[in-house]
This record gives structure tokens, C-alpha cells and sequence, in this order.
């Protein structure tokens, strides 16, 4: 699992760059074009207060780009009002900084604007020493400045190849198949070999499994975020209504994988009932191996061929054991386990949405002559 870890390291390293790369390309662009802009509409000869507005609002997606530029505005808006009667109206001059000070730092550290909350303050400021200055030109200048940065960091962020982050979602989504797939097939080896789960699995495999679905959910909450609001024709040509499925069944069968590794590291004899060859334990870890099998090939389309019969085979299992009462409840457990993550692979695929073809234009009854 380490081997494998580190393998993909470079791998993870290049899209990383990738991506980077290009959030780092659009915020220049954005940069450039709107000191440009303001050098030659506003004839301000050095516009850093436009250049760090189109810098700090450019993120990986158009969605988060909005957000950002919507706190960001919201930030600079907030200070300018609260400058504003502190400084025209204020006496003495300390007494109205001080009350702009305090007003803006509250309203920054309220939380709602994140972390440009900052701006509130440092708007406030200067607007308060500009407006107390008599320098209401260069004001208006900077809050131009402003406005421009935060339009073009939307254009460019919008326009200049806008991220599509499908192919990361279905790559965590194939990292957590084979996971739950491979620690299945464990489960298999050490009902068979008598063995604790940590001990064929590793110690840390129920953290592993954490952290590659606490992944997945990541990259496909991403994947879905950075095609809202994507002009790309790839963005607008993914139809999207599986994803979601396959998570949320990925997620309960490894709940019930957990589950049944819990429950054979506190007693690893538990699926051992007695009988001649063990036939109990060889036929639950046939479940166990088909059951990888299924969790492997859940890519939300129709359920594995297997499944049914595997199903049928659980119940057949179930009903013929006879245990003693003690060895019952622990092999009863594993069963339901086993049937719950059967459940879930099990599920039906979405039906396809209904579409309804209206005419453009109807045809009229004409009255014969």
C-alpha cells in the first residue's frame, strides 16, 4: 500500500503543477489586463490597488471565483461605509479613527466574509485618510481601480480555458473501487487463514479507507463545482447524474467493510464455525471475493451479473448453518454485514430522464373550402 502510495506521488505532483500552472496563468492575465486598463482609462500611473484585487479574487473554478469576488467586493464596500461618517463627521480626528478602526475589525471578525475579511479594515483606513486629506479624486481612483481588477479577474477566469475537474473525481472514484475491492479480498484471506484483519491488511487499512473516501468526496464535490457556470464545450457536453450514486453506494459498502473488519479483529475465529474442512468459513470468503468483484465493477450502471446469485447463495448460507448459540450471534453479524453491502450494490440504476419534444409550431385546422 506504501509502494503504491509512493508510485503515484509524481503523478499527483503533474496535474497538481497543472492546475496550479493555470490558476497562476489566469491571475497574470488578470493582473496585466487590468493594470493596462487602468493606466490607460484612469491615467493612474502605478495601479497596484486593481492589479491585487484581480489577483487575490482568481481561484481554480468560476464558482469560487464569483465567491471570492463577492466578499471581496462586499469587504471594500463595508469599509468605505463605515469610513465615511467617521471621517466627514468626526471630531476630534482620533476619536473617528478610532471608531472606523473598531467598527471595521468587528465587522471583519464576524466571519461571513471569510478571509477577505481583512479588506474591510484596510479599506476603511484608506478611505479615511484620503477623505480626512481632502483627496476624494484619488478615492474614487482607487475604488475604480477596484471594481476593474475584480471584473477582469471574472472574465479571465470565466473565458481563459476554465478548469474542468472530471477526469480528478473519476480517478479518486477508481482509487476507492480498488480499495474496497482489495481490503474485500483481504477480508477473504484472513476468514480463511484464522487471521486479525491488521495483521493481512496493515494496521492503518481502516484510516486508508478514510482518507481515499474523505478524497473522493472531495474531487467529485470539485468536479461538480467547476462545471457550474463553465463555458468549455467539454463542461457542457458531461452529463453528470451517476457520480453521486456510486459515492454514496462506494461509502455504505465500505461502512460495512469496516464493520465486519472490526468485528473479525475482536474475534478471528468468528467466522469459523465448526464443521468438517471448515466449509463455513471457505463459503463466506467466496461471498467475500464476489462481493469484491461487485464493489470493483460499481460504476452506476446496471449491478454486476454476479450479484443475484451471490445474494441467493448468502441466504442459503445463512439458512443452513448451525451453530452454537455463542458462535450464532458472531457469524449472524457477519452475514448481515455482508447482506447490507449486498443492499447497496444492489440498488437500481436511475431511470433516464423523460424528455417531451414540443412542436415549434403546431399545425392549425384549416376549414376545407
Amino acid at each position: 500500500m506504501r509502494g503504491a502510495r509512493w508510485s503515484a506521488l509524481p503523478a499527483r505532483m503533474r496535474r497538481l503543477g497543472r492546475t496550479d500552472g493555470a490558476e497562476a496563468a489566469r491571475a497574470t492575465v488578470a493582473a496585466g489586463l487590468t493594470w493596462q486598463t487602468c493606466t490607460a482609462l484612469l491615467h493612474t500611473p502605478d495601479p497596484y490597488a486593481g492589479a491585487v484585487a484581480a489577483l487575490l479574487i482568481v481561484e481554480t473554478t468560476v464558482v469560487r471565483t464569483a465567491s471570492a469576488a463577492l466578499r471581496y467586493g462586499a469587504g471594500c464596500l463595508l469599509g468605505v461605509l463605515v469610513a465615511v461618517p467617521g471621517a466627514l463627521y468626526a471630531r476630534p480626528g482620533m476619536a473617528g479613527l478610532a471608531l472606523v478602526v473598531f467598527a471595521s475589525v468587528l465587522l471583519a471578525r464576524r466571519g461571513f466574509l471569510g478571509h477577505h475579511g481583512i479588506h474591510v479594515p484596510t479599506t476603511a483606513l484608506i478611505t479615511f485618510a484620503l477623505l480626512r486629506g481632502h483627496h476624494r479624486g484619488e478615492l474614487v481612483s482607487h475604488l475604480a481601480e477596484i471594481v476593474l481588477g475584480i471584473g477582469f479577474g471574472l472574465a479571465c477566469s470565466a473565458l481563459l480555458f476554465p478548469a474542468v475537474r472530471v477526469r480528478s473525481a473519476e480517478r479518486a472514484l477508481e482509487e476507492l473501487r480498488v480499495l474496497v475491492a482489495r481490503y474485500l479480498d483481504g477480508l477473504a484471506d484472513t476468514v480463511v487463514r484464522r487471521e486479525r484483519p491488521r495483521d493481512v491488511l496493515g494496521s492503518s487499512w481502516e484510516q486508508d479507507l478514510d482518507t481515499a473516501l474523505e478524497r473522493a468526496r472531495t474531487a467529485v464535490d470539485e468536479a461538480h463545482e467547476s462545471m457550474r457556470w463553465n463555458v468549455r464545450p467539454v463542461a457542457r457536453r458531461r452529463r453528470w447524474h451517476l457520480d453521486r450514486r456510486v459515492l454514496c453506494t462506494l461509502a455504505d459498502v465500505a461502512q460495512e467493510l469496516a464493520a465486519t473488519g472490526r468485528l473479525l479483529d475482536a474475534r478471528p475465529g468468528a467466522a469459523r464455525a465448526p464443521g468438517p474442512e471448515a466449509a463455513f468459513a471457505r463459503s463466506y470468503a467466496r461471498l467475500l471475493r464476489t462481493t469484491a468483484l461487485c464493489a470493483y465493477s460499481c460504476r452506476g450502471g446496471r449491478p454486476h451479473p454476479a450479484l443475484p446469485a451471490t445474494r441467493r447463495a448468502l441466504t442459503r448460507l445463512g439458512s443452513a448453518r448451525c451453530d452454537p448459540p455463542a458462535a450464532d450471534a458472531e457469524t449472524g453479524r457477519l452475514l448481515r454485514h455482508l447482506e447490507s453491502a449486498l443492499s447497496c450494490l444492489s440498488a437500481p440504476p436511475p431511470a433516464p430522464p423523460v424528455r417531451t419534444h414540443r412542436a415549434l409550431r403546431p399545425l392549425r385546422h384549416t376549414p376545407r373550402r
